[in-house]
């Protein structure tokens, strides 16, 4: 199977190109300059309020929240009292509640009503970098043009591409060695995708020199690229509905709308709606999800009375920051190999709500060494943790309480990985 090839082609299409999935209307107009006046007396939207983390990986409310080139600003509350931080001196942002128990009825509604509460069924196209843009695939005359609510038309480019999903639902493959197609009867071919028009030109893995396979785009519910992954570079924001969008830089201003200055896919400037505003991470090579680490979990102190761990369990959904939360079921200890030593953790430690009447103790470990512990019980549900380690190996021990192994289940929130200033 040929790898070297340079660049791979885009032939015409002749005819347009509809596939399952809905495609809400574009926001439009040029993006607007922060207006004069209080901003804090204005409307930003739908929000449970904002979060802003800091460099010392402090929580500072921010309801309403603003951005400029320079800094950031949040609110305590609406009217309430500013607080600036230079944008150097922030990380993040994030909309909507920290636990589980802040969670309201209208904030799981607006989830559950976008999709954001399970694994992503629509048509998506995810790129090498991490970008994820929910859309369909369509034409303009003869070019293939995959639309969506936010962006402009994208063409095709195979080269930057590592997934895509025609058809709402179908499963998508991982691509590994070799290029994957599946069909929308569930077969799979394997090869080198060339090129995708009316067609989606396959060389197949078994017969390499054979006659490149024209698949009919109808007959394709999904395909996966081996291309290389990028690490994403720049600001990354995340949307309602599962857009992530690497742009230079981003703006939230007095109109109600997220201006995306300079955005990876091309184009000048987008707005997106406030009350669609999920996540940002102003500089992505900073910060590291703990959920896309993988975890070694084992017995610990249990290991007299317990034979066998439940895995870690990741939940599904579109999360702020790629931080999904993970469900550890103690007695147990879970361990992370970290990108490079020296790196900080931060996350929130809660007892769910469907566990909380557990009593246990949370070790926090740096390579070997115990650095912190806490406890969690029906009265202290809830434990904020920042920790620095010195070493590239972070830990923790879910101890049993007085009462024994019962209910000793701790959900990780918000769980990131700050790397150290270069």
């Amino acid at each position: 199977m040929r790898r070297d090839r340079q660049h791979r082609s885009l032939p015409f299409v002749a005819t347009i190109l509809a596939f399952a999935g809905s495609v809400a209307p574009a926001s439009g107009g040029a993006a607007s300059a922060l207006q004069d006046g209080n901003p804090a007396s204005r409307s930003v939207g739908f929000s449970d309020g904002a979060r802003i983390l800091d460099e010392d990986l402090r929580e500072i409310v921010a309801n309403p929240i603003r951005i400029d080139e320079t800094k950031v600003i949040g609110w305590d509350q609406p009217g309430g009292i500013p607080d600036p931080i230079p944008l150097l001196s922030a990380l993040a942002v994030v909309v909507g509640p920290s636990t589980d128990r802040e969670v309201t009825p209208v904030w799981r509604y607006v989830r559950e009503r976008a999709g954001d509460d399970a694994a992503m069924v629509a048509p998506y196209v995810r790129f090498t970098d991490g970008q994820i843009v929910p859309g369909n695939l369509t034409a303009d005359g003869e070019t293939p043009l995959w639309r969506s609510a936010w962006l402009h038309p994208l063409p095709l480019d195979l080269e930057r591409i590592r997934e895509v999903r025609l058809v709402e639902g179908a499963t998508v493959p991982v691509a590994t060695e070799a290029d994957e197609v599946v069909l929308v009867n569930g077969d799979r071919i394997r090869g080198l995708v060339d090129s995708i028009g009316t067609h989606l030109v396959l060389e197949q893995e078994d017969d390499p020199d054979g006659e490149p396979l024209r698949i009919p785009l109808d007959r394709v519910a999904s395909f996966a690229l081996v291309n290389p992954e990028d690490p994403p570079q720049g600001t990354i924001v995340w949307f309602l509905g599962g857009h992530r969008i690497i742009c230079k830089g981003i703006a939230v201003t007095g109109n109600s709308y997220v201006r995306l200055d300079g955005p990876a896919l091309g184009g000048e400037a987008i707005e997106v709606p406030y009350e669609f505003l999920r996540g940002v991470v102003f500089d992505a090579r900073r910060i590291t999800p703990l959920a896309a680490l993988p975890i070694t979990v084992g017995p610990g102190l249990a290991a007299p009375i317990r034979s066998w761990i439940p895995e870690p369990v990741i939940e599904p959904g579109n999360w702020a920051w790629n931080a999904a939360p993970i469900r550890l079921m103690g007695p147990l200890r879970a361990n992370w190999r970290l990108p490079v030593a020296g790196c900080r953790i931060a996350t929130t430690l809660e007892l769910p709500l469907d566990s909380d009447l557990g009593r246990l103790e949370v070790v926090v470990r740096d390579g070997d060494r115990e650095v912190r512990r806490m406890p969690l019980d029906a009265e202290r549900p809830v434990h904020r943790l920042v920790v620095e380690l010195d070493t590239d190996r972070f830990g923790l021990e879910i101890e049993m309480g007085e009462d024994g192994p019962f209910h000793d289940v701790v959900t990780l929130r918000e769980a990131i990985v700050v790397r150290p200033v270069d």
